[in-house]
């Protein structure tokens, strides 16, 4: 028998402005399936995602049903999303270059 992986498939995403929202399904080994809510934050240039939430979609009301971005589901789930969403990654690839050039400004500004 060969084990099952956990996969991912982005069934929608919508720009709103500032907001941009993701669902996200996750088939998981066990044969379950799970749909995530992911909503980026934008600066007002659009230019820098300032944050990101993640939740479970759930017909319960559950206590835990929000998604830490730095937990290993969470960071799978963003690495999914910007390498299927063309905008997303275009703007943390930017925000990075960005990020590089300010500590090298910085390194010969002292």
């Amino acid at each position: 028998m060969i084990a099952q992986e956990a996969k991912f498939k982005l069934l929608n995403y919508k720009l709103h402005g500032l907001i941009t929202e993701y669902i996200v399904k996750l088939h998981d080994a066990d044969g379950e399936e799970v749909e995530y809510h992911i909503t980026d934050y934008y600066n007002e240039d659009c230019n820098e995602i300032v944050d990101t939430r993640i939740w479970k979609l759930s017909d319960k009301i559950l206590d835990d049903l929000q998604v830490k971005i730095d937990s290993r589901l969470g960071i799978k789930i963003l690495g999914f999303i910007t390498s299927e969403h063309f905008y997303r990654n275009d703007v943390l690839e930017s925000m990075y270059v960005k990020d590089m050039e300010d500590k090298i400004d910085s390194y010969y500004e002292k």
